[in-house]
């Protein structure tokens, strides 16, 4: 008999209570992926579709080889900018990631693979205390004075990254730098994490944390005309 309750009791409440969790965690999962996209709807834009000529393009960080170079991710958010430059979209870098330790810098890296691409050195604006996407986008709009950037990030981490640049005041446009080529079970975990990620970007949206800040910094804007000024 007290087996029969027992057995009763595990396929009554706890079963209603693991369904409802389970339909909460689905609508979250929906909820969070499908909110960041509405935020940036008409700001992702394909290369061919952005008619910027003026601006700069902030590229956020992702991992650094123990050889100190980019790894696949990061590659190919260079080479989206990278394009960009090339194509008269964007006239200067602003690269900006993590430098936790002297044996791990992103924008030394980064800075390192676009030299090597040909770009010029005063092109390239290095922040290095980018630890996260936060950080990056408030010390490019406070310490480097950005007011109007293009962000050049990975597909799954650019609607994030644009929610944060409106809610901290920045005008952005997006370039995604794809990720499809990718193996399937290493672009999961990147969702995952991204899945996380956005909670947190959320989180802080409304309660907005400190962030390591300093003088002004100088950028190519202070020695780079814009085209529109120059004098045929």
């Amino acid at each position: 008999m007290r087996l029969s309750a027992l057995t009763s009791l595990a396929g009554g409440p706890w079963r209603r209570i693991g369904i409802a969790l389970a339909f909460l965690l689905i609508g979250d999962l929906l909820w969070t992926l499908g909110r960041f996209p509405r935020h940036a709807k008409g700001r992702i834009l394909a290369p061919a579709d952005l008619h910027m000529h003026d601006m700069p393009s902030l590229i956020l960080g992702a991992g650094v080889l123990p050889g100190k170079e980019p790894t696949h991710v990061l590659q190919g958010r260079l080479q989206t900018a990278l394009d960009l430059y090339h194509s008269g979209q964007t006239r200067w870098f602003l690269v900006s990631g993590d430098n936790r330790s002297p044996y791990y810098n992103e924008p030394q890296a980064m800075r390192k693979w676009l030299l090597k691409q040909g770009v010029p050195p005063n092109r390239i604006v290095a922040d290095f205390a980018g630890r996260r996407t936060y950080d990056s986008l408030r010390r490019a709009h406070v310490i480097f004075g950005l007011r109007r950037v293009i962000i050049v990030t990975s597909d799954f981490h650019l609607p994030r990254a644009i929610f944060t640049a409106q809610r901290l005041g920045l005008e952005t446009w997006g370039v995604a730098a794809p990720t499809e080529h990718l193996p399937w079970p290493r672009r999961m975990s990147f969702w995952v994490r991204e899945y996380v990620a956005r909670h947190k970007a959320l989180l802080d949206a409304w309660f907005p944390p400190d962030t390591l800040l300093g003088p002004r910094e100088p950028t190519p804007e202070d020695w780079l005309r814009p085209e529109s000024e120059v004098v045929p």
